[in-house]
């Protein structure tokens, strides 16, 4: 079985985030939306890291965007699958 996802295909597909009360609806690709929980997965993580060495959260040395750039060009792709496949219970 071949676990390896059409990634183009997920760029175009797009699905409904919200509706807001004027009917008004936040569309992103599930390629989008996979970067995004990627993003979100990594500052959870340096958060978490952060508290565990009693970094100060006022104290920006943590901030390495080409570190994060990084994770979520080499996470995305997995938490697609994560998500296309429901291996995940938040999706």
């Amino acid at each position: 079985m071949n676990n390896e996802l059409d990634i183009e295909k997920y760029k175009k597909e797009k699905l409904t985030i919200s509706i807001d009360k004027e009917g008004q609806k936040d569309v992103m690709s599930y390629y989008e939306l996979s970067r995004w929980y990627s993003l979100i997965e990594a500052v959870d993580f340096i958060d978490k890291k952060a508290n565990q060495i009693g970094l100060a959260k006022t104290d920006g040395s943590w901030v390495k965007p080409i570190a994060l750039q990084k994770y979520i060009d080499e996470r995305t792709p997995s938490m697609l699958f994560d998500m296309v496949n429901g291996d995940n219970e938040e999706f």
